[in-house]
């Protein structure tokens, strides 16, 4: 049961997110941006992980608007691999609603958790109101990695000590994950085609982006 909580917990590719202004500096030239999945991306994940079989949701309309100035309210009941759990969501319309609550009763399994950490501030165009997006787990992975091989110098080792092994950077472990996941599925011959392209993890963070999407895609269409 753990491996299934692990990988409804896994990161979205950055492809599947979307991006919402939160708050705005005074002179509106800074926006603080938060990520977020939509509904069909849960779903997604949530058939990927457990299969179409595995989870069940339902609903209930709470409150129905009396004016236009008004929100839906609405309960969702999720159940994972036997396991159910419970939130309210909001919107202007019951589809948003729906939608809300969802997301929100998803969360509480782990799927799409992680984005509540990457709130940003970018650059926003106080005229049309455009920014541009920052980029996501991945990216911010592949740094993070490339930053601690620079702030940690080896340390040094008794003659004769055998070295540790060394932890793989966070991007290659979502690359593994994926790739095992991908040969429980039946598809490692694929995997290794094109992991092959690649040349490994890939030569640079670039390809190593595309290559996790690229793995994603894979498993996405198997589970469809």
């Amino acid at each position: 049961m753990n491996d299934v909580w692990d990988m409804l917990s896994e990161p979205f590719p950055p492809e599947e997110l979307e991006w919402q202004v939160e708050a705005l500096s005074k002179d509106k030239r800074r926006a603080l941006v938060a990520p977020y999945a939509d509904a069909r991306a849960v779903l997604d994940r949530l058939d990927e992980v457990v299969g179409i079989h595995g989870w069940q949701d339902t609903y209930e309309v709470l409150h129905v608007p009396t004016d236009a100035a008004g929100h839906y309210a609405v309960k969702c009941r999720l159940t994972v691999m036997d396991i159910s759990k419970e939130d309210v969501g909001e919107g202007e319309s019951f589809k948003a609603a729906f939608a809300d609550a969802l997301l929100r009763t998803a969360i509480k399994f782990g799927v799409g958790r992680h984005l509540y950490r990457q709130k940003q501030w970018v650059d926003h165009d106080p005229e049309t109101g455009k920014f541009n997006p920052p980029q996501a787990h991945l990216e911010a992975a592949v740094h993070r990695s490339r930053d601690a091989e620079v702030a940690s110098p080896p340390i040094a080792r008794p003659e004769n000590t055998p070295a540790p092994p060394e932890a793989k950077p966070e991007p290659q472990e979502l690359i593994d994950r994926l790739i095992e996941r991908l040969k429980e599925a039946g598809l490692g011959k694929q995997a290794a085609q094109i992991v092959m392209k690649y040349g490994g993890y890939g030569k640079h963070p670039d390809e190593t982006r595309k290559l996790y999407g690229e793995l994603r895609a894979l498993l996405k269409g198997q589970a469809s």
